[in-house]
Parts: C-alpha cells; structure tokens; sequence
C-alpha cells in the first residue's frame, strides 16, 4: 500500500489557512484588503472579543453577482490575475485567491453581496470549509462578510490567541494602518458594540494622520517628498528629538501595501546619524510609490514585506529624502537663530564663549565656597554639578560622581513601589485636568493598565473616542511635564515584548515612570536641589544602581588619586 496520498481538501484548505490567518487580524486584513480592491468609499468594522466571537466587514463597493460569490470561496480562485507575467505587475492588495477559501474552512462565514445595477443580492453561508447554504436576498449595494468563532473546528490553532486586549490591538492596528494609506476612504471600527475609529472619507493626508495618531504626533513631524522619473517617496519624518525607544512608529507602504521592511528601516536611520540619541530610533510614516514591475510583493504568505528589484536604490532614494527634509529643517533652524543673534548681537565674537567660560567658573567656585555651609552629613560634601548632568561629592573615601538621573529614577522607583504596595499614592491633583488623545492601540493599552496606573497616584476618566482626562497624578511627578512623560511612557511599555503578562505589567510600569519623571542629564540644579537629591538617595533601598542596573555613582578614591598621581 502505497505511503504517499493527496490529502483531501478539508485538510488542504486548513493547512492554506495556518499560513494565511494566523490571528483575528490577519483575517480582518484580507477582508479589508478585498473591500478596497473593490473600489469601496466606505468600510465598517465590528468585532466582538478581540476579532475571536466576531469579525463583519461592511463595505460599499462594486459588491458580487451570485456565480462570483460562489467562486470567492474556491481556492485559488482570483479575479485579479490570469497569467504567469501577471505577477510582475500586481497593482491589486489582493491576488492569490486564497483568503475566504482560508478562511471559511476555519471559521463559520457568510457573505452577502450585491452588483448595484441588479435588484437582489446573493447571500452565503459556510461552516468548517462547508458550503451550508445559498440563496438571492435583499441587501445594499457592496459586500459583507461576516467570520463567527474562527478556530472553532482546530482548537490547537485557538489555544495560541492571546487575551482579548491583546487580539483587540492587533485588530486595532490593521485597521489604523490601512486607514492611514487609504485617506479617501472612511472607516468606522467598532468592538463590543464601542467605536474606536471613525474617519471620514476623503480627508487629506495631515487630517488622517492627526484623526489616527493624534496631534501631538503629527506637530513633531516634518513633510518629506522625494521624485524622480520611476519612484515618489513621501509622507512625514519625526524632527531629531522626538525618537523613540522602540520602533513602534515606523510605518511603511508600498504602492498603498502596509508593509516593514528592514533596509528602509536602516536608510531611514542613517539618515539621521548623530541626531539619535543612542538605543534610539526615528519616527516615520513612509509612502514608496513605484512601478509595480520593481517590486515583488509575492515574498509573504500574508503580504507583510515585498521585495524590491534594486535594493540599493531604494536604500538610497529614501536615504536621500530623509537627509534632504532633515537639513531643510536645520536651514530654517539655523537662519532664524542667526537673524535673532544678529539683531541682538550685532558685534556677536568668541568674546562672548570666553565670557561664558568666566560665568561658569564663578559659579564653581561659588559653589564650592557655599558648600562648607551645608547641612549635609560631615562626611559628605557638594562640590558642583558638572556637564548639567553629574554631581560632585566629597566623601571619607574619595570623589564620588553621582548620576543625578539615575540616583532620581531610584528614588522614585522606591516611592511608587512603596506607594503602590502600602496603596497609600501620594497625589497632586491637577488645577487644569489634562485631556491627552490617543492612538486605538494607546487607548487599549491605557484602558488595560489604568488599575496599576491609579495604585501610584493616577486619576483617569475616559472621554468619548480614545481620549483620557487625567484629573491627578502622583506628587513625584512634574505636572508641567505630565503628557511627555505619559506619552514617552506609552511608547517605551508598550514597545516592549511580553507586556501582556500580567506579572510584567506592574514592574515595567514602575521603571518606565521612573524614569520618565527623573531628572534629565543636561537640567541645572541648584546647591538645594543637589543637596536634596543626596539626602533621598541615602534613604532609598538599593541605591548603588538604578532600577536598569546602571550605577548611580562612580567613586575614584583617595587611594586610586594617590596611584595616578604616583604619590604610592
């Protein structure tokens, strides 16, 4: 008897299904990607407990008669190509014909769907990959499609969903990610009856951006447009400063494809050079147009990278128009500061670097003098701060140089963690609450953290949309400074791997405060503020580091200096 069989067709499609849809998301996507190839002005979106109850997918497009809605559901079954060389020149979202195959034969699916010149519509159902039904019903112009418990017949595939918030911000994010490419299309999004995204159609490009991401997001971005003959690159770039410690907002599409690719990634950061602080990356929003023919879009099971026939000129294409954005915003930096110097410098020379030098060794030396007079232990004492960033001490064993951010992101570690534990916050309330809008994905993250963010002293009420309104804030915290330091907070925690875990969530929230409410390198402190600084540390558990296992001080000892010095 022979080994090797043809597996039936149930088991085919299923297999087909693991590469297509893997997650809630990946079904939304290709439904979403139908409705555009549609020509749909309208898309509507529900889903019910994360995408894993329900996902319905409305659109207003050119919609099906009954022998198309039947071959939509056949494999490799495609509207899009017929030929071989079709697929050099692939202008569609979709192309392969294996979506709804995929999906009805892991799912309970129906679709409805009409042709606008025709009177009724045509209306399927599908069970495990099982036509259960079809029939002519009455409907509006356009398609719906409908998924009801996906994975219900593989329970293996089900088992590896996440929690709900999770699947939900993976639903989240294609739908912002398309909404972003396609500004003359609206969108609603719905989950569990909520509307997290409602956009109109036909906004321009800056309006998306600001309805999608929000707009403190698009007032720190500068406009990049780039042309030649065979590529237009364009879209907006984050102003040097405003990176980020992961690279959560970096999106890319290609010819209108949602899509990452590593080596746009990296032009883009070259780009950059110095401008990013260490450990950092830039934030952007690239559109690449270009000739279908010069980019392969058939590399991914589900259409998340293409591959470009010439690398390198895309590599630096992008470069390119990256650097030429950044050095326009420097050009203009620098002529308004020169016409600003000029008008209240006119004799501006290096006498004014030798004046400053003069003002910052008097300081010193003011400083040092005053410190004799602290109230500090006599074993310790102040004598300056340096580079706005370190401080000076004199102790019984040598010179100790204190990070003043990382001995402040200890201290306030402890105090949340003590706070948040004895669940006794020490809070500021807020004169002027602070309304602070969020991206979808923000929003979901927010709602799932609000518990531990009010055990330190946060109060949220939450406004209609994805906007919070946070009425206090723990003591510690500069209020002046709160959106920036929750907006760095959101980017850093929810730019993390396994934040889901609800054993992470706590500690990682208290190290991301932390440091956001520290004190920065570069910040001038004065004599009091350098002398309280001390004085909390040395009542802070674990203060040798902070709470990343960086050193909060560095000690050259008296006997080191004696060594250097060759006095031993």
């Amino acid at each position: 008897m022979p080994k090797i069989k043809i597996l039936p067709d149930t088991l085919i499609s299923q297999i087909a299904a693991g590469e297509v849809v893997e997650r809630p998301a990946s079904a939304l996507k290709e439904l979403i990607e139908n409705s555009l190839d549609a020509g749909a002005k309208f898309i509507g979106i529900e889903a019910e407990q994360g995408g894993m109850k329900l996902i319905a997918v409305r659109d207003d497009g050119t919609g099906m008669d009954g022998d198309d809605a039947v071959m939509a559901f056949a494999r490799h079954a495609t509207s899009k190509i017929s030929e071989l060389d079709d697929l050099a020149n692939i202008s569609t979202f979709g192309f392969r014909g294996e979506a709804l195959a995929a999906i009805a034969s892991v799912a309970q699916v129906s679709l409805k769907t009409r042709k606008r010149e025709n009177e009724e519509g045509s209306k399927i159902i599908y069970k495990g990959g099982v036509m259960e039904s079809k029939c002519a019903t009455g409907c509006p112009p356009g398609t719906e499609v409908v998924i009801r418990n996906l994975f219900f017949n593989t329970p293996a595939r089900k088992k590896f969903l996440k929690a709900e918030n999770t699947e939900l911000s993976h639903l989240a994010a294609v739908v912002s990610h398309m909404a972003m490419a396609n500004p003359a299309v609206g969108f609603e999004f719905k989950h569990n009856g909520k509307t997290l995204i409602q956009v109109p159609a036909l906004q321009t490009p800056q309006a998306r951006l600001a309805a999608i991401l929000g707009k403190n997001f698009l007032g720190e971005a500068l406009p990049i447009s780039f042309k030649t003959e065979s590529i237009h690159i364009h879209g907006f770039i984050g102003r040097p400063g405003a990176s980020l410690a992961s690279k959560r907002h970096q999106y890319l599409f290609v010819n209108g494809r949602d899509v990452s690719d590593p080596m746009v990634s990296r032009a883009v950061t070259d780009a950059y050079g110095s401008r990013l602080p260490a450990r950092t990356w830039p934030v952007f929003i690239l559109h690449i147009d270009i000739d279908p023919v010069e980019v392969d879009v058939n590399v991914h099971p589900r259409k998340l990278a293409v591959k470009f026939v010439d690398t390198q000129r895309i590599f630096r294409d992008v470069m390119q128009a990256v650097s030429q954005s950044l050095l326009d915003f420097e050009q203009g930096m620098f002529q308004n500061a020169h016409l600003q110097n000029s008008a209240a410098l006119p004799n501006a020379s290096s006498e004014i670097s030798l004046q400053n030098a003069l003002n910052f060794s008097e300081k010193i030396l003011t400083t040092q003098d005053r410190s004799q007079k602290l109230s500090l232990p006599t074993q310790l004492k102040i004598l300056g701060q340096i580079a706005n960033s370190y401080i000076l001490v004199l102790d019984e064993e040598g010179l100790a140089i204190v990070d003043q951010h990382a001995a402040h992101e200890r201290i306030l570690y402890e105090s949340f963690k003590r706070q948040s534990i004895e669940r006794e916050a020490k809070i500021q309330p807020l004169l002027v609450p602070l309304n602070i809008e969020c991206s979808p994905q923000e929003a979901t993250f927010l709602r799932k953290a609000i518990g531990e963010l009010s055990s330190f002293g946060f109060e949220f009420d939450e406004w209609s949309g994805n906007t919070f309104v946070i009425r206090s804030c723990p003591l510690a915290l500069k209020s002046e400074n709160l959106e920036k330091i929750l907006r760095d907070f959101l980017d850093e925690v929810m730019g993390d791997a396994g934040i889901s875990s609800k054993n992470i969530l706590p500690e990682r929230i208290l190290k991301s405060l932390a440091c956001k409410g520290a004190v920065k390198f570069g910040m001038p402190l004065t004599l009091t503020e350098q002398e309280e600084l001390l004085r909390q540390l040395q009542k802070t558990p674990n203060l040798a580091t902070c709470p990343h296992g960086r050193p909060t001080r560095v000690l050259v000892t008296f006997d080191e200096l004696e060594k250097r010095f060759y006095r031993k």
